[in-house]
């Protein structure tokens, strides 16, 4: 698959999600995560972010991830337990995350 393919079939999978879920562990956020959250928030899709990494790697005051990841996220999240938690069973609104 060309470069060009993949952008697409992320995209197009993106399009057809209620909500989005990153994983933003690591020392940096992914290229593609930083991507595709930018996409979900300029389509006004809610996106939640999880980060299980100790280190920190913001560049804010009280930050845990790079400033501009962290303000386009509805809240960040500690454990895949949480995430749940904030998911809810289908049908319901989702609950708050950790604020930011």
């Amino acid at each position: 698959m060309i470069a060009k393919q993949i952008m697409e079939a992320d995209r197009d999978a993106l399009l057809s999600c209620d909500v989005v879920v990153t994983l933003l562990d690591g020392a940096q956020v992914d290229d593609g995560t930083a991507w595709e959250i930018g996409f979900a928030c300029a389509k006004g899709m809610p996106v939640i972010g999880l980060r299980t990494d100790f280190r920190l790697c913001a560049d804010s005051d009280g930050g845990i991830v790079n400033a501009m990841i962290q303000g386009s996220v509805l809240g960040m999240c500690r454990s895949a337990d949480e995430v749940l938690g904030v998911l809810g069973a289908p049908g319901q609104e989702m609950a708050s995350a950790q604020p930011l």
